[in-house]
């Protein structure tokens, strides 16, 4: 497993995560890569990219830019699963996106399934879709976007 993030902005009457783990805090991108490249240089073969809000990657510092390998890339959700399957690729290794939620920005992260630089393959957590238990449960989403997302993603 790779950690890319801790915690949630999110204030869902379900969950504790946020009182338990606070707020979204994403890891810087060259601290991700790095450990990631050591998990492949140990003969992992399949990185499992986990937090509790994948999606949500990079929110918290606004995306600032970070380094790698002395290059510049940005802290968010495409930018970081392109280095990793760039990165897994010399390696035969796989990447797998787990707690992923049907937020826009993942729309840009579907084409990378297609050249194989991530695994056709997305843990999304979908509690529910009806619009009056979505609103009690304050959730931030809307179960007919989230179905049309989730339809456009398998076409």
């Amino acid at each position: 497993y790779l950690k890319i993030s801790e915690g949630c902005n999110h204030r869902c009457t379900f969950c504790i995560i946020p009182s338990m783990r606070g707020d979204l805090v994403s890891r810087p991108v060259g601290d991700i890569l790095k450990e990631a490249r050591a998990l492949f240089d140990g003969g992992v073969k399949e990185l499992l990219v986990v937090s509790q809000d994948t999606s949500a990657y990079g929110v918290d510092v606004k995306y600032r830019t970070g380094f790698w390998d002395g290059k510049p890339i940005r802290t968010r959700m495409l930018d970081l699963v392109q280095a990793l399957g760039d990165l897994a690729e010399p390696y035969g290794a796989w990447v797998r996106l787990h707690y992923v939620y049907p937020y826009p920005s993942v729309d840009d992260v579907i084409p990378l399934m297609a050249t194989g630089k991530v695994l056709p393959y997305l843990d999304v957590p979908l509690q529910h879709s009806h619009p009056d238990v979505l609103r009690r449960m304050k959730r931030p989403a809307s179960g007919e976007k989230n179905l049309d997302r989730i339809q456009a993603w398998r076409a």
